[in-house]
């Protein structure tokens, strides 16, 4: 199976959250009329971490969004059969239609990315802009990145790429398709 991935550069990323305007904007996830902040579904967040001792400060951005896990629970934890992953692509996918809006899908990602429609009864969550990628187009939030802090492609060309500019893989987040990479601390 191909495994379709973003890899996200931390050197790059300058945690403007412009992917996550352009994610909300393209999968219609803000009703702009009645909106409030802090309640606005969202397939993709922004985390940073501040390390050192004053003076010496650095502060790393990363999106986080679905990581199209190897294994997924919430595939496992789905009583409707509504979540799946695309054999050609490795992107999960979850059917709306068939989601009973059992929400154990939620309770059992690890990553905290699933979200669910309350008036519509069904979960939803990244696809990775599977309409976009089978027609050969970037995910948008790849497409947007200010920073050029994402790329997307397969798995495999995309860890060859990182090796290639001398960026080390950040195992411990890196997960099946969403790969942090960043230069080596010297």
């Amino acid at each position: 199976m191909k495994q379709l991935s973003i890899m996200v550069d931390l050197d790059r990323c300058i945690g403007c959250k412009t992917c996550i305007v352009a994610c909300r904007n393209h999968h219609g996830l803000v009703d702009h009329e009645n909106a409030m902040p802090g309640e606005m579904s969202h397939y993709i967040r922004v985390e940073s971490e501040l390390t050192g001792t004053y003076p010496d400060l650095a502060e790393d951005f990363w999106v986080v969004m679905c990581q199209h896990c190897k294994k997924p629970p919430c595939i496992k934890a789905c009583p409707s059969g509504a979540i799946a992953k695309d054999a050609q692509t490795g992107i999960v996918r979850i059917d709306k239609e068939a989601c009973t809006g059992a929400k154990k899908c939620l309770a059992k990602c690890p990553y905290d990315v699933i979200q669910f429609d309350a008036a519509g009864n069904f979960a939803h969550k990244c696809d990775l802009c599977y309409d976009r990628v089978i027609h050969g187009l970037e995910p948008v939030c790849v497409e947007v990145c200010l920073a050029d802090a994402l790329r997307f492609g397969e798995k495999e060309i995309l860890l060859m790429h990182a090796e290639a500019e001398g960026k080390e893989l950040i195992k411990k987040r890196s997960t099946q398709s969403i790969l942090y990479v960043k230069s080596p601390r010297r």
